[in-house]
């Protein structure tokens, strides 16, 4: 888009999506990702400032140069009109009556409105537009005074050419100008945004950066700080959702140690799903780590039916030396491959359409679907795992001359029998 509006007059733009755009606009109040906010105490220190910022950051790699869109703050022209007091009063008009005069000869006066049918229409009156295009001769236009005097607009007030700002924004109190611009591709948006920031404050340090007297401030603003919120939230929602998990292995089996055998299909699971994302060369966003919520619920799946199912095998067999408890547990584990392996294939099977999807919102539901195939595939490893490290833990027990609280349960139903 950029490369075919290349007009006179036409700055380069950061397309947005419709809804994106909205949402970043509601976020931030920028048509654009990201952006560099600058606060400052005048609208022309903001102006160069701005210029300053943008030069800068077109020539940093982690920038797209061709996106870099400085504010104008002071690109705009204006005529000004300063009333001659004195002049003024010797015909009999105040200050406010000349104003008038330039308001709606120049700018036009909305006098009635004319109605047809249930059409309305406001009837304006100006100067002729020959009168109001002739910008060098607007000293030279006519003025009935209110004592019947015609005298030029010259006379009353003297016509001057400025520059002044095309729109004033304020944040927080203080007028603002932004630097808009889109990441290269090279890094994601977080590192790009920490990227910007820091050359930008080590370049005001050394002097490479140098801003008009006052007091100016930067702050990055756009669509990555749904990112950042989103991390800081998910810094304590993912520990939480695995305490949750192994609250509720431990209400099954009711011990401890065997609950964290169980659990230990998790951080296999978490593996599998971070190879995936690193094969795919992924960025880590919000998606991501839903994925990996959703993975940590379905890991333990295999290792609750392995464990359950050792456990009341043990319950039925008299277990007198550790090749005999080795031996129950190796039949045990045997038996729970089948299923397990089923309740794998399914889910891998489940999941390919979606990671082959592309339509509308493909990309958040691949972003989810992916470390859940990944953990998925290496899942199967805690039919292996689970067994060895329960084997292991009753082993120990065993010889350090330790009752499990299952023999000791078949110790009583047998005294009871």
């Amino acid at each position: 888009i950029n490369k075919v509006a290349t007009l006179l007059g036409i700055t380069p733009a950061s397309p947005l999506q419709p809804i994106e755009g909205r949402v970043v606009m509601l976020q931030s109040g920028i048509k654009a990702p990201m952006a560099v906010r600058i606060f400052g105490d005048t609208l022309e220190g903001l102006g160069e400032a701005s210029l300053a910022v943008g030069d800068h950051m077109k020539k940093l790699h982690h920038v797209n140069a061709g996106t870099v869109n400085p504010d104008i703050v002071m690109g705009k022209p204006y005529f000004e009109f300063e009333v001659d007091r004195e002049e003024a009063a010797r015909y009999g008009m105040t200050t406010m009556m000349v104003n008038q005069i330039v308001s709606a000869g120049l700018g036009g006066l909305d006098v009635t409105t004319t109605v047809e049918g249930r059409e309305r229409y406001p009837i304006q009156i100006r100067y002729q537009r020959d009168v109001r295009e002739r910008l060098d001769e607007l000293h030279q236009v006519p003025v009935v005074t209110h004592t019947g005097d015609v005298v030029p607009l010259g006379r009353l007030a003297e016509v001057t050419t400025t520059w002044g700002p095309g729109a004033i924004n304020s944040e927080d109190a203080r007028l603002i100008a932004h630097v808009s611009f889109s990441p290269s591709g090279a890094t994601g948006d977080l590192e790009t945004v920490e990227a910007v920031m820091d050359s930008l404050r080590k370049a005001r340090e050394n002097g490479d950066l140098k801003f008009p007297e006052g007091n100016f401030e930067l702050q990055a603003v756009g669509s990555f700080q749904n990112q950042i919120e989103a991390n800081l939230r998910l810094m304590w929602i993912v520990p939480t959702v695995m305490l949750v998990n192994l609250m509720l292995i431990y209400l099954t089996f009711r011990n401890f140690p065997i609950s964290c055998v169980v659990f230990s299909a998790i951080p296999v699971a978490f593996s599998g799903g971070m190879i995936a994302v690193a094969i795919m060369d992924v960025d880590m966003n919000t998606a991501i780590w839903v994925g990996f919520i959703a993975l940590f619920g379905i890991a333990v799946d295999d290792g609750v039916v392995m464990a359950t199912f050792i456990q009341q095998k043990l319950k039925r067999l008299t277990i007198s030396n550790v090749e005999e408890l080795r031996s129950a547990i190796y039949e045990a584990g045997l038996k729970r491959i089948r299923p397990c392996t089923m309740t794998t294939v399914t889910t891998l099977a489940a999941l390919m359409p979606v990671l082959i999807s592309t339509g509308r919102g493909a990309d958040v539901a691949r972003a989810m679907a992916l470390p859940v195939f990944g953990g998925m595939l290496v899942e199967p490893l805690t039919s292996f795992i689970v067994p060895t490290l329960y084997c292991g833990y009753m082993e120990f027990k065993m010889r350090v001359g330790l009752q499990d609280d299952v023999f000791t349960r078949i110790d009583e139903e047998r005294k009871a029998t």
